[in-house]
């Protein structure tokens, strides 16, 4: 399914930035066919060109049309195949059946600015491509219960928060400055039959913490986690640290973490315009969350209620007084299904569902001193289209009264519609209305954005 990020500057002295578009393109056209052509040990091959004989115009028109059905066939199999690139010659499933599982996920997103903000006369884009390994230990060596994953990542373009809007809240969970870097790290070992989980390496937190699942197909960052949790270690900068998970039943667990909490140091950037990142001291991060699930008789409407603590043990610097040797927050999200169609817990099938969370920090330290969060996500709203979501949301960010900003809030109204086209390419139209961005430092400002994902 489609993220959350890029970005597009309009003009034609930006078209020398969109490389990437260009390579998806002859990616598209070229490529794929190709590939996909062998993708299946069943897929006739093209037979060899046979010696002179009397009846070589036949059997040339024979080759031919043999030629022509297999090119036909592999035109079918692309909008089918799990991958753009296809099977790599049947090595992926080769890789798949020894545990290892490597993929390309390249993320283009194109935003504008209708009305008010910064600037109404530009055109932002931005990319993130993401190379990912993971590793099954139980497949690869034996080892039962083992996961282990690497991220490396690349970004590029402009940010709508500089350039288009004000706003403090991102338009794209995606946007960031240029980057390149190992973003992830990390082993995940389950004991007990996934009773207790432990992980620990280089992790980006808005996985496992603050995560609504409804909340997952929005663009704005302030769905994919709280902005109040103001020192949160997720994207753009990952921390190094562990995780404990404990789920004695299956209807409630306890997950807490324990990170490195100056996430501008620990792994500096290999190739960055903006070395900051999180402009916090050094410390240590915690976060604890306590989690209830439940499911509802008719239609198994499921339910999740979370509540979350976090303390980050530096020094920060405070509105109106002298530094704070430490600061805390806590947050708190419900998710539930409304409705669903048919009593089968189906990936696939037809669902409602909502969330809603409220998320406080302390006003002396954080910008953003308490956030409401709330939407609704359908799935599969039109017949025939299994994949789709589309969804309307809010979040409110309450700023605090020590910033002095002219309106003392920022609101945004978030709608999409999430289109899988085929398995591999996903895309995402999306609007936000922006109330006083910045906290009223701009116009409200109306954004467009258009989002794409592909798998490779």
């Amino acid at each position: 399914m489609v993220p959350n990020r890029f970005r597009h500057r309009g003009a034609l002295s930006h078209l020398r930035n969109a490389p990437g578009l260009v390579f998806i393109s002859v990616l598209i056209t070229l490529f794929n066919p190709i590939s996909s052509w062998r993708a299946d040990a069943d897929t006739p091959a093209i037979a060899p060109l046979p010696p002179a004989t009397s009846t070589q115009p036949q059997q040339l028109q024979t080759v031919s049309k043999g030629t022509e059905q297999t090119i036909e066939l592999s035109v079918l199999r692309i909008p089918t195949q799990q991958y753009l690139t296809s099977n790599w010659f049947g090595a992926r499933d080769s890789f798949a059946n020894h545990g290892i599982t490597p993929n390309i996920t390249f993320t283009q997103a194109i935003s504008g600015n209708a009305f008010g903000g910064l600037s109404t006369s530009k055109v932002d884009w931005r990319y993130r491509l993401d190379a990912t390994l993971t590793l099954d230990t139980q497949k690869l060596c034996g080892w039962k219960g083992g996961t282990a994953y690497v991220d490396f990542l690349n970004h590029g373009g402009q940010n709508p928060q500089n350039n288009l809007v004000g706003q403090l809240q991102a338009i794209s969970a995606i946007d960031q400055s240029p980057d390149t870097r190992l973003d992830q790290l990390w082993y995940k070992q389950t004991l007990l039959h996934k009773k207790i989980t432990l992980k620990f390496g280089r992790i980006d937190t808005t996985y496992d913490f603050d995560d609504p699942r409804d909340s997952l197909n929005f663009l704005n960052g302030s769905f994919g986690f709280a902005p109040a949790i103001f020192v949160f270690p997720s994207y753009p900068f990952s921390a190094w640290g562990g995780e404990l998970t404990l789920q004695p039943a299956s209807c409630f667990f306890i997950h807490v973490g324990l990170f490195d909490g100056n996430t501008s140091n620990t792994l500096p950037a290999l190739n960055t315009t903006n070395p900051l990142a999180v402009q916090n001291p050094f410390g240590l991060f915690g976060i604890a969350e306590e989690g209830l699930s439940w499911h509802l008789p008719w239609h198994r409407l499921t339910g999740t209620f979370v509540a979350g603590q976090w303390y980050h043990s530096g020094h920060f610097d405070a509105y109106n007084e002298p530094p704070v040797n430490a600061t805390e927050g806590f947050y708190g999200y419900v998710d539930q299904t409304l409705w669903r169609a048919g009593n089968k817990p189906a990936a696939d099938c037809p669902r409602l569902g909502a969330f809603a969370e409220y998320a406080w920090a302390n006003d002396r330290v954080s910008l953003i001193t308490q956030n409401v969060v709330a939407g609704l996500d359908w799935h599969a709203l039109i017949p025939g289209r299994p994949e789709d979501d589309c969804g309307i949301g809010e979040t409110w960010a309450d700023l605090s009264k020590y910033a002095n900003t002219p309106r003392g809030y920022e609101a945004i109204t978030e709608a999409f519609y999430n289109l899988q086209l085929t398995p591999w390419l996903g895309i995402q139209p999306d609007l936000q209305y922006v109330a006083a961005p910045g906290g009223g430092a701009a116009p409200d400002a109306l954004v467009w954005t258009l989002q794409m994902e592909i798998a490779f």
